[in-house]
């Protein structure tokens, strides 16, 4: 891997640090998964980063607008029932999730 690649990555993960100083690394995984492919649901997300149920729940919280009462989540994602199957979420991107994934591929690009 060449320095120009390192500092591309190193550019990133300091703008996830912006969002939140301490993302943990599986959040942001699930945050660029679904700037690719938006309406992925947090099953799809749960088996594509193999991790908990219960997990990929939390992540997902946290990258919505409310981890839990009382305390806010990132706001960089949207979680909406699926309209076909209501026990389904899927994640689709918020304005500052998109000014997020925008800043991101300036940076790679």
């Amino acid at each position: 891997m060449s320095q120009a690649q390192l500092n591309k990555i190193m550019e990133c993960v300091e703008i996830f640090r912006e969002v939140y100083s301490e993302i943990p690394p599986q959040t942001c995984l699930m945050f660029m998964q679904v700037c690719q492919e938006e309406g992925c649901s947090i099953k799809e997300l749960q088996e594509r980063f193999e991790m908990s149920q219960a997990s990929a729940s939390r992540n997902a919280r946290l990258l919505s607008d409310r981890v839990h009462s009382g305390r806010n989540g990132l706001g960089l994602v949207e979680l909406r029932v699926d309209e076909q199957d209501y026990r389904i979420k899927r994640a689709y991107l918020t304005e500052r999730g998109r000014e997020i994934r925008d800043r991101l591929s300036g940076i790679m690009h």
